[in-house]
C-alpha cells in the first residue's frame, strides 16, 4: 500500500508543477509551384524545435499549441528544395496562415525527423499512414474516438470494420474469430492475459485517456506473433507533443436500470475505490478466518463519478528534448439488471428456471507515465502504466432447480473480482545513417487477478423470505477463492536496411530487415472452494444468512467446512510456463513505380508447459514446436488516390493453459472442464483489398477476405447427463469467407474566415459466411475416450461469428472564434445479427446470442480552455438474450439488459 500511495503522489506533484501556457496556431497548403498540385505529406516545423507537422492528402496542414513567440518556418518535402519563413510572430489565441510553393530540387537534401506525434491521433494523418502503409491496417484515433464519446480500447475497436464485442464475456470477435485467434499489444510489445477464462488482455483496462491510436491488421506479417488468425491489436499510448499542459477533468452520470429498484444491495468487504482483497483461510479450525460476513449489503447508490488529471512538460537542451506525459484517472459505475438464467436439456426439459435481479458497481483506476528523449538520431521511449480494475456483483434469483429446489428455489451468488496490471515498456529507435535504422524494445508485465471470497447458496421452501439450505450437494453453499499471478518478460530487436535508387514515393527502392522477438511468461492460478456440509438443517431469513454460517453452530456440528470432501484445506492449482523465440526476416521493394511487394518469414519455437492438480485429475501436459510461417503482401497504386492490395500469411493458434488443465470451473448454471489433449490449430489466411482515398479524411474500401482452419478448437456441451462444458479441436477443417465494405464521407464543409462547420458520415459493413467440420469420432479417438461428444450433425458456424455486423457515425462539428471554441453532436449506431455462443449436441441444441441493436449520442463542447460532454450510451436498451435451439422447441437460458447509461463532464486545461 506504501509503495502505491507513493507513485501517486510523485504523479500528483509532476503534474501540479507543469507549467502552463496559451497557445497560437499555424495553418496553410503547400503546392509544387509548376503544376500547383498539393504535395501530401510535406514537413512543416518550427526551426529549432521538435515541433512539427505533415500535410493531408489536399496538401493543407494545421500546427497547433504553439506558445507566442518569433519563429523560423522551414517546409521540406523530398526531391523538393527547403524553403524557410523567418521572423513569423505567433500571437495567443490567433491562426497565421502560411502557404508553400516548393519547386522540384536537383541537390538530395538531408533528411528531417518529425516528432509531431499529436497529429496521428487525427483521422485524416490515420488515413494517411493507411494509404502510404506497405501493408494492409486499420486504425482509429483519439480524435475520432473522443467524437464519438468512446471510454476504452475495447469498445473503440468495435469501431473498426468486422469487429464486434464477445456478448457476456470480455473478448471480441473479429472476422468471425474469437479470443483464442486474435492477439493484443502496446506500442508492438505483447500484453499479458488479466483472466484464467481467457488468452486476451480485457481491452475495456485501457480507457482512452492513455490512448493515441489503436492499430489492427488482420493478416500476418513476419513481425508479428505467430499465435495469430483473426488480427493482432496494437495500442499505441499517449505521448506528449506541443506546450506544456495541465488538464483537470470530472464527470458524473448515472444507469437507468438504477430506477427499476428500490433496494441495492452489494457484498460485505470492498470499498469504494476498488482495492480490496481477502486472502483464503489457511485453517479451519475457526470460523472466525472467514473475515467477511455472506449476509448481503444495502448500499446507497450515488451518482456515478469520475475523475482525470493529465499533464505534459517538454524540456529542450542543445541538441535532444526531453517530453513527458503522466494521467490519473478513477471512474465508476452502479448498474442493475433483471436476469432470467435457465438449463434446459435435448429432451425440452428445464432443469433450472430462474428469474431475478443482478446488483452491480465497478471501479477503474489508470496511471500512466510516458517519457521520451530524443536526439537528433535517436529516440528513446519509456512508458509504465498501473491499471487497477473491481467488478462487484450480487444476483438473487428465485425459481425452480431439479432435485435441489423445486418448492421455491432462491440462488444467490456475491463475488468480487479484482485484477491489477503493471506495464513496464523501454523502447528505442536509431538511425544508423542513411541506410540503416535500429529498433529495440523491451517490457516486463505483472498480473494479479483475484476472486476473493464469492459466496454461494442455495435455498428452498415455499416461503418467499424464510427457506432451507439446499443439501443434496455439500457445494451447494460455499465460499471460492482464487489467484492468478502471471509475470512476462518480452523483447524485440530489428534492422533495417534501405537499397536501390527509388522508383515510387520512398526514398529507397527496398528495404530488407532482420529481426529477433522473444516472450517468456510465466502463470500460476490456485483457486479453493470452501463447501459447506449441511448437518443440522434449518430454516433461515434469506437476508440473515449469518445467523446459520457462524462459529457457534460450527462448534455445535449443525454444518462442516470442506474442500474436497476433505476436513483440511486442498486446493486446485495449475502452473505453466511459455518461451517463445523467433527470428525473422523480410523484404519490401518497389518492383515497379506502382507495385510494392513485402514478403517475410518467421522461424518460432515454442516451448509450453503446464502441471495440474484438481479434484478431477493431476497430471501436466507440453508440447515444443518449431515452425516456418511465410507471409506476403502486394500493394498496386492504381491511381494517386487509389490501392489494390492482396495479402496473406499461414499462422498458427495454440491451446490456452486453462483450457488444457483439467479444472473445473462453475457458473450457476453451468461448468466448464479442460481438456488435457488440446494441441494447436494451423491457419491460412488472404485478402484482397481495394480502397480509395477521394479527399483529406475520406475513405471508400471493399476487402473479400478467406481463412482455412485445420484442426479448429471450439467449446462444446459433452454427452453427458451433466452437459458440462469443455474444449477439444472439434474436426479437421474450418472455412471463412467475406467482404468488408466500409466509407468515411464529408457531406458537408464551409469555411468563412474563424468560422468553419462539417457534416462527416462514417460507416461500415461485414457480411460474412463460416463453416467448420464436427467429427465426433476424431473428438473421442484424440482424448482417448475421456471427452464425448456427439453432435448429430456434420458441420456447423463458427462461435462467435455474426453474419451481418454494420456500424455508422454521423458528426457535425462547428468551430468558430479563430478555432478556439467548438460543438461537436455525434450519433453512433451499432448492428450485431444472430450468432452461435455454443455448440450442442444431439437433440440438444445450439446456443445462440440473438441479435442486437445499439444507439448512442454523443455531445462534445470546447469552449477555449473549457471542456463539455455530455452522452447517452445504449439508447435503445434491448434485451441481450441468449437462447437454446432445440429440435422442436426454443429456450431463452439467459436474458438481461445493460441499461442506458447517461454521463456528463467538465474539463479545464490550465
Amino acid at each position: 500500500m506504501g509503495i502505491r500511495r507513493l507513485v501517486l503522489l510523485k504523479l500528483f506533484v509532476f503534474l501540479s508543477i507543469l507549467a502552463v501556457a496559451q497557445k497560437g496556431t499555424i495553418k496553410g497548403l503547400v503546392t509544387d509551384e509548376k503544376s500547383k498540385e498539393p504535395l501530401v505529406g510535406a514537413t512543416i516545423m518550427l526551426e529549432g524545435t521538435t515541433t512539427g507537422t505533415i500535410t493531408d492528402f489536399d496538401g493543407n496542414y494545421v500546427l497547433g499549441n504553439i506558445t507566442p513567440g518569433t519563429y523560423n518556418i522551414r517546409c521540406s518535402f523530398i526531391s523538393y528544395e527547403t524553403k524557410l519563413l523567418k521572423n513569423i510572430l505567433i500571437q495567443a489565441g490567433n491562426t497565421v496562415e502560411l502557404n508553400f510553393d516548393l519547386g522540384e530540387s536537383t541537390v538530395e537534401i538531408e533528411d528531417v525527423k518529425v516528432v509531431a506525434k499529436a497529429n496521428r491521433e487525427s483521422e485524416s494523418m490515420l488515413l494517411l499512414d493507411q494509404k502510404d502503409a506497405a501493408i494492409s491496417k486499420e486504425s482509429i484515433g483519439a480524435q475520432q474516438l473522443s467524437n464519438q464519446g468512446v471510454s476504452d480500447a475495447a469498445s473503440a475497436a468495435t469501431k473498426i470494420t468486422g469487429i464486434t464485442k464477445q456478448e457476456g464475456s470480455k473478448t471480441l470477435n473479429i472476422r468471425g474469430l474469437g479470443d483464442r485467434y486474435n492477439t493484443t499489444s502496446l506500442n508492438g510489445l505483447p500484453l499479458p492475459s488479466n483472466n484464467a477464462e481467457y488468452k486476451n488482455i480485457d481491452l475495456e483496462l485501457f480507457s482512452t485517456d492513455i490512448i493515441e491510436f489503436i492499430s489492427v491488421e488482420k493478416v500476418f506479417t513476419a513481425r508479428m506473433n505467430s499465435d495469430f488468425a483473426g488480427a493482432n491489436i496494437d495500442i499505441s499510448s499517449k505521448k506528449h507533443v506541443g506546450d506544456n499542459f495541465l488538464s483537470l477533468g470530472m464527470k458524473t452520470g448515472m444507469n437507468s436500470e438504477i430506477l427499476n429498484t428500490d433496494v441495492f444491495y452489494l457484498q460485505d468487504g470492498p470499498g469504494f475505490f476498488g482495492f480490496h482483497n481477502a486472502s483464503a483461510p489457511t485453517s479451519l479450525d475457526s470460523y472466525n478466518n472467514f473475515k467477511f460476513n455472506w449476509n448481503p449489503e444495502e448500499k446507497t447508490v450515488y451518482p456515478n463519478a469520475g475523475f482525470s488529471l493529465a499533464g505534459g512538460k517538454t524540456i529542450e537542451f542543445n541538441n535532444s528534448s526531453l517530453r513527458s506525459f503522466a494521467t490519473l484517472s478513477f471512474d465508476n459505475e452502479f448498474n442493475f439488471t433483471d436476469l432470467i438464467e435457465r438449463k434446459v436439456n435435448g429432451s425440452n426439459f428445464v432443469r433450472a428456471d430462474l428469474e431475478g435481479e443482478e446488483f452491480g458497481y465497478q471501479t477503474q483506476t489508470t496511471a500512466m507515465v510516458n517519457l521520451n528523449y530524443s536526439q537528433k538520431k535517436s529516440n528513446y521511449y519509456f512508458n509504465s502504466i498501473l491499471l487497477n480494475t473491481s467488478d462487484q456483483s450480487l444476483k438473487n434469483l428465485r425459481g425452480f432447480i431439479i432435485d435441489l429446489a423445486e418448492e421455491g428455489g432462491l440462488v444467490r451468488r456475491s463475488e468480487f473480482e479484482r485484477t491489477m496490471v503493471l506495464v513496464n515498456q523501454f523502447l528505442g529507435e536509431h538511425n544508423i545513417n542513411k541506410k540503416m535504422d535500429f529498433k529495440w524494445g523491451v517490457a516486463y508485465n505483472n498480473v494479479q487477478n483475484t476472486l476473493p471470497d464469492r459466496r454461494h447458496n442455495t435455498l428452498d421452501g415455499p416461503d418467499a423470505d424464510r427457506k432451507a439450505f439446499g443439501t443434496n450437494d455439500q457445494a451447494n453453499n460455499n465460499r471460492y477463492f482464487h489467484e492468478l499471478t502471471e509475470d512476462e518478460f518480452a523483447g524485440n530487436i530489428s534492422l533495417d536496411y534501405k537499397f536501390g535508387q527509388p522508383v515510387g514515393k520512398a526514398d529507397y527502392r527496398g528495404k530488407f530487415t532482420v529481426g529477433y522477438s522473444g516472450k517468456y511468461k510465466t502463470r500460476g492460478f490456485i483457486a479453493t472452494q470452501f463447501n459447506h456440509k449441511i448437518i443440522n438443517n434449518q430454516v433461515v431469513d434469506v437476508l440473515d444468512i449469518d445467523s446459520y454460517f457462524n462459529g457457534e453452530n460450527l462448534q455445535e456440528g449443525d454444518f462442516q467446512v470442506r474442500t474436497f470432501s476433505s476436513n483440511f484445506i486442498l486446493s486446485s492449482t495449475y502452473e505453466g510456463e511459455q518461451l517463445i523465440n523467433s527470428g525473422y526476416t523480410s523484404l519490401e521493394y518497389d518492383l515497379s513505380p506502382k507495385l510494392l511487394m513485402s514478403a517475410g518469414l518467421r522461424v518460432e519455437n515454442i516451448s509450453q508447459t503446464i502441471q495440474f492438480k484438481t479434484v478431477l485429475k493431476e497430471g501436466e501436459g507440453e508440447f515444443n514446436e518449431t515452425n516456418l510461417f511465410p507471409s506476403l503482401s502486394l500493394k498496386y497504386a492504381v491511381t494517386d488516390k487509389a490501392n489494390l492490395r492482396f495479402s496473406s500469411g499461414v499462422t498458427h493458434t495454440l491451446p490456452q493453459f486453462k483450457e488444457t488443465a483439467v479444472f473445473l470451473f462453475e457458473g450457476i448454471t453451468d461448468a466448464t472442464v479442460g481438456n488435457e489433449y488440446l494441441y494447436p490449430s494451423k491457419d491460412y489466411n488472404a485478402d484482397l483489398k481495394w480502397e480509395y482515398f477521394p479527399k483529406n479524411g475520406e475513405l471508400f474500401s471493399v476487402t473479400a477476405f478467406g481463412k482455412y482452419i485445420v484442426d479448429p478448437m471450439n467449446k462444446f456441451v459433452m454427452a453427458s447427463a451433466s452437459n458440462d462444458f469443455t474444449y477439444a479441436n472439434t474436426g479437421d477443417w474450418a472455412k471463412i469467407y467475406g467482404v468488408e465494405i466500409e466509407g468515411r464521407k464529408t457531406l458537408y464543409s464551409a469555411e468563412n474566415g474563424s468560422k468553419s462547420q462539417k457534416l462527416f458520415l462514417s460507416a461500415n459493413l461485414t457480411l460474412m459466411h463460416t463453416n467448420q467440420e464436427l467429427d465426433t469420432e476424431k473428438i473421442n479417438r484424440e482424448s482417448n475416450g475421456s471427452v464425448n461428444a456427439n453432435f448429430g450433425r456434420a458441420s456447423e458456424e463458427l462461435e462467435g461469428a455474426a453474419p451481418i455486423i454494420a456500424n455508422a457515425s454521423l458528426s457535425y462539428t462547428l468551430k468558430w472564434n479563430d478555432f478556439n471554441n467548438s460543438l461537436t453532436p455525434t450519433v453512433v449506431y451499432g448492428y450485431t445479427s444472430d450468432r452461435l455462443y455454443l455448440i450442442g449436441y444431439s437433440s440438444l441444441g445450439n446456443q445462440v446470442d440473438k441479435a442486437f441493436h445499439n444507439l448512442d449520442f454523443v455531445l462534445k463542447a470546447k469552449l477555449k480552455r473549457l471542456g463539455l460532454s455530455l452522452s447517452a450510451k445504449n439508447i435503445l436498451n434491448p434485451d441481450f438474450e441468449r437462447v437454446q435451439e432445440n429440435e422442436t422447441q426454443h429456450f431463452i437460458v439467459r436474458s438481461y439488459q445493460k441499461g442506458t447509461k447517461l454521463s456528463f463532464g467538465i474539463s479545464y486545461d490550465f
